[in-house]
């Protein structure tokens, strides 16, 4: 279970979170909503260990994620960036295994290039691929970094993927909530994040303005506070209006 309790953070003298406190429950999918600049990331980054909170805390199965050494953490807790660089020239299935942790991983990279089909790339060059590919090859890495039943911190996972790429990727990350992971991942789509999420945390100015099930979360009321343009709902799905004469 990840347990984040009253978690501040801020870069020098900015403060970006403000006092969140949300619990996802294992085998959930949580998304991150808000407009850009409203703590998405640094909450993600928090939550992965890469960063400590200023106040409050961030935890991982009852420990404290930041406080878990490297090495450990990565046995349990896997990061995709929302933008991924390698500085070394290597092949789609390198990369792959480059998630390998002392054999932890309970998938091998054969399956995920079928799961994710990225077998075609498999033999390519990292650098020449498209964003969308090097994105699917960065979250089959994670993927395979650890057994199941750990933690998946995804920055923008869905960016430059095609449709059908997208529901690839959505599909892997349900199966290994199934198998008793816990994903959390920040997305701009709301009406993907409506099908997917489990849980939605909606930030604001680095405050949690909401959390809970994508039925109480995607009001039109509280979208339009949060994003500053309105919001129909229509048909039991959202709807953003544009305003009169645009």
């Amino acid at each position: 279970m990840l347990t984040i309790r009253n978690a501040s953070f801020a870069y020098s003298q900015r403060r970006v979170l403000h006092s969140v406190t949300m619990q996802v429950e294992v085998g959930r999918t949580c998304l991150l909503i808000g407009r850009n600049g409203s703590g998405k990331s640094s909450l993600l980054r928090l939550a992965a260990g890469l960063r400590a909170p200023m106040d409050g805390s961030v935890q991982w199965c009852g420990r404290e994620t930041s406080a878990i050494a490297p090495a450990q953490r990565a046995r349990c807790v896997a990061w995709v960036a929302q933008r991924s660089m390698l500085a070394i020239d290597v092949t789609v299935r390198d990369v792959i295994e480059l998630g390998a942790v002392h054999g932890a991983a309970s998938v091998s990279a054969e399956e995920l290039l079928h799961e994710l089909a990225l077998e075609p790339l498999a033999s390519r060059r990292f650098h020449e691929l498209s964003g969308g590919e090097q994105q699917r090859c960065i979250v089959a890495r994670a993927l395979r970094q650890h057994p199941d039943g750990g933690l998946l911190v995804l920055d923008e996972p869905l960016a430059n993927l095609d449709p059908a790429e997208a529901v690839r990727v959505i599909q892997a990350l349900r199966r290994r909530c199934r198998k008793g992971g816990v994903v959390i991942a920040a997305v701009h789509d709301l009406a993907l994040a409506d099908q997917w999420a489990d849980d939605i945390a909606l930030l604001d100015g680095g405050r949690l303005l909401a959390f809970g099930p994508s039925t109480s979360v995607l009001q039109p009321s509280t979208l339009s506070s949060a994003f500053g343009c309105e919001f129909l709902a229509r048909s039991g799905s959202l709807a953003l209006q544009l305003p009169r004469g645009a």
